[in-house]
């Protein structure tokens, strides 16, 4: 069996996140959880997922049967959007999504927690970072694929976002709007004035082009190949995480996905392939994918800005605005 990227064994103990207490893990409350699916279930080893996830999220190995699940605990303020998820995650199952079966769901000791199955295979991400072009190439192109197939499904009620809901194309080309001039006003006080001249152009091209259509659906919101399980030769077998969930314009998730590609891949050709298999058409297309592209650079860098340990995050930033601005 492969590894998924990022495991690291963790004792039973409270994980911190900065100054927030995490959930606690308990083997013997798991294992009682596991039992409801598995009765006769016993946990032979666990082990955390490194980072990434919100959730503390664990890989549990048992016997009776031999089998290996996963577990997600979370906090009690979170069960709201953890319902929305198992929703998410039953809507698309029967639409032949490939995403987890939950097993169960439940809360105790003032947390919740989720049983929910495990897929064999590779990270994608970890998958991209050692493969040659060609695997690479095609994992960007059945990404594209996946992702053009989940915006064409109708958009279920329970899709919402549990801080920006955007209920229509008029709400999503304002709130997009508010954005813009949100982090336009954050460069100008905080960026190089080559960084906020050379935003200040993109954003106006964007906006322009906004106008013209959205193509309104159901958003993944965190597209990337962190996100999915993959085999050897780069079909994808798992897509995880759609806590961020919320409904949108179809580029935006396309600009989320090549941030994510070139942030921790330093890779901008492959995504053409990406592109290809999700049937991007013309360079007015790529142009508003881009401006996403930028506008989710800048937001990641507003929300960490101040915070010295996110150092290394500006320096690359910095690194991918000078190689975009030689490209035009």
């Amino acid at each position: 069996e492969s590894k998924h990227q990022g495991y690291i064994a963790q004792s039973d103990k409270i994980i911190k996140k900065g100054d927030e207490m995490k959930p606690k893990f308990s083997k013997l409350k798991s294992e009682k959880e596991i039992q409801k699916s598995f009765p006769k279930a016993k946990i032979i080893s666990y082990n955390r997922f490194k980072e990434g996830l919100v959730n503390p999220t664990y890989k549990i190995n048992i016997k009776n049967p031999k089998k290996t699940v996963v577990i997600k605990l979370y906090k009690i303020e979170n069960l709201k959007n953890i319902k929305k998820t198992i929703e998410i995650f039953d809507y698309l199952s029967k639409r032949k999504f490939p995403v987890p079966k939950i097993y169960s769901n439940n809360i105790f000791e003032n947390q919740g927690i989720v049983v929910l199955e495990h897929f064999r295979g590779e990270n994608a991400l970890e998958l991209y970072n050692k493969s040659p072009n060609k695997i690479k190439q095609k994992l960007l192109e059945n990404s594209g694929k996946l992702l053009r197939r989940l915006h064409k499904i109708k958009i279920p009620e329970f899709w919402i976002h549990n801080k920006h809901e955007v209920k229509s194309e008029k709400e999503w080309i304002k709130w997009t709007q508010l954005r813009v001039k949100k982090y336009l006003k954050f460069a100008k006080e905080n960026l190089d004035k080559k960084y906020y001249d050379f935003l200040k152009e993109e954003f106006q091209d964007f906006l322009r082009l906004l106008k013209k259509d959205v193509n309104f659906v159901p958003l993944h919101w965190d597209y990337h190949l962190s996100n999915m399980i993959t085999t050897k030769k780069g079909e994808v077998v798992g897509l995880l995480d759609f806590d961020n969930a919320m409904k949108g314009h179809s580029f935006a998730d396309i600009g989320q996905s090549k941030y994510f590609i070139r942030f921790w891949s330093k890779d901008y050709e492959n995504f053409d392939y990406f592109l290809k298999g999700y049937g991007v058409k013309n360079k007015e297309q790529e142009k508003l994918i881009h401006g996403y592209f930028l506008l989710h650079l800048v937001a990641v860098t507003r929300n960490i800005w101040g915070k010295k340990k996110y150092n290394w995050i500006f320096k690359k930033h910095h690194k991918m605005l000078d190689e975009v601005m030689k490209l035009k």
